[in-house]
């Protein structure tokens, strides 16, 4: 499973271009897809541009994780101990199970 980040471009340079990732994070990125230019929105994944987005799916991709954002505000649940649930419930996932292995 890969996360990509979504970013907007503030600035190319060659092979690097400076992403603004919202919240005051800006870093600079590898470019790995063609005809990045400043003010593109792009997803970043382990520093390198993967792809880009058009503005209208900028917009729903971050309308959906405001719409997530706001049902766990409206929730009541505790960010941290919501995370830690699902990381939990990850790590019982992803570990083998013991005692089901072929002998």
């Amino acid at each position: 499973m890969c996360l990509g980040v979504y970013g907007r471009v503030l600035k190319t340079d060659g092979e690097l271009a400076v992403v603004d990732f919202g919240g005051g994070l800006i870093k600079d990125v590898l470019v790995s897809v063609e005809d990045v230019r400043e003010g593109d929105y792009v997803v970043v994944h382990a520093g390198v541009i993967v792809s880009k987005l058009s503005e209208k799916d900028f917009m729903e991709v971050f309308n959906h994780i405001e719409e997530a954002v706001l049902k766990l505000a409206q929730s009541n649940i505790d960010a941290s101990s919501y995370l830690e649930r699902i990381r939990s419930r990850l790590a019982e996932s992803l570990s083998p199970k013991i005692g089901t292995q072929d002998r």
